[in-house]
């Protein structure tokens, strides 16, 4: 995370993508209330790997005690002081430039701060009511209710609910999304073989791209995609058309397999997850296999083989 230290208060400054500070209460990040600051006085900005800050006062801004250039960015370092309006006044120090790093901030107490990995359950693993993920197709953080899966893009120095308490979500390292968030891109050509035991205990999966097979092993969200892919295969050859077959309302799967609808999200996004990973060069796109369309989800890929015990169950093209 990066972030400045208030050497008044001792206090962090977490740092936007674009930050500004000054005595425009309601229009600045951090509102510096002191004598000499201006309305608009300083931008910190991360470009190219590096953290800018530009000098856009009246009083100017002072670097390690020297005086910067107005309206020149300045590359700033770790530890680093910055003095705003006069030096030896309104002090900072440069705690860190770790853009590598997401989190919450609770506006409720900035000391509570939530650190985010690519996938995160939230409040924890044993009882979850959220999920915090990044979608590296559409690069962007996603938080996801798991109880009603509503699902909310999260954006640099957005502010959400969670918890009954609001917090600020930083991650200055993320590059604005390109597309729209409801498009899901097209699958490339997939192929899915499944090994399912005669007790249906144990689901083996296997990735076909290109060509090229890659073994993804036995998972109990393995099973998730075989019920996707029966359902699938059920409507294909009953004459469904294309657009319709295969689509499995949420908490009917959740049934099927006999969990809560919070662990089948779960599942969801750990087969998501293991499906984007497998083959990120040639296929980054495969964890939309899985589609999601107004609470439902289905199976698509090109083809699919199921065998059962030692016998073929099913081989057939979507």
């Amino acid at each position: 995370m990066a972030y400045l230290i208030d050497e008044l208060k001792l206090e962090k400054i977490y740092l936007k993508s674009y930050h500004t500070f000054g005595r425009f209460k309601f229009n600045v990040d951090t509102f510096l209330d002191k004598p000499g600051i201006s309305r608009h006085h300083a931008i910190i900005e991360y470009t190219n790997d590096n953290w800018l800050i530009r000098d856009v006062s009246t009083n100017g801004i002072w670097i390690n005690d020297r005086k910067i250039d107005k309206n020149l960015p300045y590359q700033l370092s770790e530890n680093d002081k910055i003095d705003f309006a006069a030096p030896g006044q309104n002090s900072f120090v440069v705690g860190s430039l770790n853009a590598n790093c997401q989190y919450f901030v609770s506006q409720n107490n900035r000391k509570n701060v939530i650190e985010v990995e690519n996938q995160m359950l939230l409040p924890n693993e044993e009882e979850p009511t959220h999920i915090v993920y990044y979608d590296a197709l559409l690069n962007y953080w996603f938080l996801e209710d798991l109880t009603t899966s509503d699902r909310q893009a999260l954006i640099d120095g957005g502010i959400t609910s969670l918890f009954g308490e609001q917090w600020l979500f930083y991650c200055a390292g993320i590059s604005t999304m390109t597309k729209h968030l409801e498009q899901q891109p097209a699958v490339k050509p997939l192929a899915l073989s499944f090994a399912v035991s005669l007790d249906e205990e144990k689901t083996e999966l296997s990735l076909h791209v290109e060509g090229e097979e890659y073994n993804l092993g036995s998972r109990s969200h393995h099973y998730l995609l075989l019920l996707l892919a029966r359902t699938r295969i059920e409507d294909k050859q009953a004459g469904v058309d294309t657009e319709s077959q295969g689509w499995v309302y949420r908490e009917d799967l959740a049934k099927q397999l006999g969990v809560q609808m919070n662990h089948m999200n779960i599942m969801v996004h750990r087969a998501r997850k293991q499906l984007s990973e497998t083959a990120p060069e040639r296929a980054p796109e495969a964890g939309y296999i899985i589609e999601t369309n107004n609470g439902q989800l289905r199976l698509n890929c090109q083809d699919v083989t199921i065998l059962k015990g030692a016998q073929l169950e099913t081989r057939i093209s979507l």
